[in-house]
């Protein structure tokens, strides 16, 4: 009996520590899908021990996405995603806390969706100005959560329910400008957008410019965008965008006037399965100075990975404002209009077809590229006063209020290569080089604009740039600096549809969030923007009233303003 005493206080000891071991499991469940939302069966899902990585318990997601974890410890761990044709998800430290169902949504960016990591197509420096591509994007990658540990950031929650939440961004802009043809002087900018619960989203632009010139009876200029982007069950998406512009400081040197711009366009993402994107759309617009002029501009570009991380590319557009739906981000594209001399704005309709192959390797990125082209005319920019005549006689157009101006030069067929390596550092920070080989315009010596196009000859040239992009953490800032440089006597940009108007030589964008305690109201930003900062690349040449003009790919422009986020 004293033998039995002891055993069975021992049993019960152990029962109950056992009990109360039971009793502190932890659970972790979630959602997975892709980065338009979509929910992800088949995905493997394995949650791993630390520092040993071992495999502690696994799931698969169901026909809704879901999986479940159950009778796990507490404590930290690593969680890894993996599924077919989707890139590897790992988050390296999520907690689990007693008697509590952990929630962690997950989204996979898949390899086909090329627009997520290939240094296709850059962005305008000024893109965080304009949140398109954030609205549209917001419900795949904002985290819903109803706690959130302060360690680890993982959501936690009793419930693995997901709410379904609508969010609004508001931004005021203050900028004033000199040197930018069309956007020039003092303006004001109000951007809003919306993002539904369903994912849609909707945005507006209005922007008021103040036109300073000798003359008193000029009209603000006013530029509007308004669009809206839908998200479909299957991962595509459909967006439409229409915009009208007034710019009466534009002219051509006749009397009156002013230059209206009317644009709409769409464009729409087609996944078929985890094999294929289609990416199809047109621009519409209409454009008036004395006399109108109407086009389209169709664009079709198809994306086919080939293996883990090979993406063959196909793009064909006739414009190049929209050549992939990304490009309808820019709610603020670079204004750009020449004349047939007769008071109507010149087609700019061309066409260009390139074929690219894509591959990413860990953080690094390269592009190779062919493509070949038709431009219908190659519009030189220049800089200095010219009176109405003057205008008239080189079929020029004038900004009055900077004093830049925009002929349009002989129209070439052309071919050429692009190489572009984007190396990422860190979620926030990326560098690229890229080269590029093609034809582009030279100035002659003794060029005139009046001997124009005989002053210009076509080569082939070439152009190397270097770019650092991104934000530094805990200090609000966001930056793009890059040097493009190219023969110093062209006047075209080499590989015209893949180089942004605004791109030569020194370029730099810095937006600063202000922190100043109480004295200031939160979410000020301060926005400085320089293009071509050295004036390189600069041509002299004389007009007809006998003044002497500079001609470049780019004049010299800076950009100053203040943002008010609310």
């Amino acid at each position: 009996m004293k033998r039995f005493v002891p055993s069975l206080v021992w049993l019960i000891l152990v029962g109950c520590a056992g009990l109360i071991h039971a009793q502190q499991t932890a659970a972790l469940a979630g959602t997975v899908e892709d980065a338009h939302g979509t929910p992800q069966m088949g995905a493997l899902i394995e949650l791993m021990s630390r520092p040993d990585s071992q495999t502690v318990a696994t799931a698969v997601s169901d026909s809704h996405g879901r999986y479940l974890l159950t009778k796990l410890f507490p404590g930290k761990y690593e969680l890894r995603v993996s599924a077919a044709f989707f890139l590897p998800l790992v988050r390296n430290d999520v907690r689990l806390r007693p008697d509590v169902q952990t929630v962690a949504n997950l989204t996979l960016q898949g390899i086909f969706d090329v627009a997520n990591w290939l240094p296709a197509q850059r962005r305008r420096a000024d893109d965080p100005v304009d949140d398109w591509k954030w609205t549209l994007r917001a419900m795949a990658s904002r985290p819903l959560l109803q706690w959130v540990d302060p360690d680890d950031g993982v959501p936690a929650s009793s419930s693995t329910e997901r709410p379904h939440r609508a969010s609004s961004q508001r931004r005021l802009l203050f900028s004033n400008a000199d040197g930018v043809f069309g956007n020039g002087g003092p303006h004001q900018t109000l951007l809003l957008n919306r993002t539904m619960g369903n994912g849609n989203a909707a945005v507006l632009r209005a922007d008021l410019g103040e036109i300073r010139t000798a003359s008193t009876s000029a009209q603000p200029s006013v530029a509007l965008v308004a669009g809206y982007g839908i998200a479909n069950p299957m991962g595509g998406s459909t967006r439409l965008a229409g915009s009208f512009q007034s710019q009466p400081e534009l002219t051509d040197g006749s009397p009156g006037g002013g230059f209206q711009l009317l644009r709409v366009a769409s464009a729409e993402r087609i996944p078929i399965g985890n094999t294929l994107l289609i990416d199809v759309g047109a621009l519409a617009q209409g454009e008036r100075l004395e006399q109108a002029q109407f086009e389209v501009e169709p664009y079709f570009r198809v994306a086919i990975p080939w293996g883990q991380n090979l993406v063959v590319e196909y793009r064909y557009a006739m414009g190049r404002e929209l050549q992939r739906s990304d490009d309808m981000d820019d709610l603020n594209p670079t204004l750009s209009v020449v004349t047939n001399g007769h008071g109507r704005p010149r087609n700019d309709s061309g066409m260009h077809q390139e074929i690219s192959v894509s591959r990413r390797s860990g953080s690094r990125a390269l592009r190779a590229s062919a493509y070949l082209d038709r431009v219908p005319y190659a519009a030189i920019a220049g800089s200095g006063v010219m009176n109405n005549s003057a205008l008239q006689l080189t079929q020029a157009i004038a900004d009055r209020t900077t004093g830049i101006f925009e002929l349009a030069g002989p129209g070439y067929a052309a071919s050429g290569l692009s190489v572009c390596i984007l190396q990422t550092w860190t979620s926030a920070l990326a560098a690229w080089i890229e080269y590029d080989r093609g034809t582009a315009w030279k100035a002659k010596d003794g060029l005139t604009l009046e001997n124009l196009p005989a002053g210009l000859g076509k080569e082939m040239a070439e152009a190397a740039s270097a770019a650092l992009r991104g934000k530094i953490l805990r200090t609000g800032t966001e930056l793009r600096i890059e040097y493009r440089w190219q023969p110093a006597s062209t006047l075209t940009q080499v590989n015209e549809f893949n180089v942004l108007p605004d791109e030569a030589y020194l370029n730099f964008y810095i937006r600063q969030r202000l922190w100043s305690g109480g004295l200031l109201p939160q979410g000020l930003d301060m926005l400085l923007e320089a293009t071509n900062l050295l004036h390189q690349g600069e041509q002299p040449a004389n007009s007809p009233n006998g003044q002497t003009l500079l001609l470049s790919q780019v004049p010299r422009a800076i950009l100053g303003g203040l943002a008010f986020n609310f």
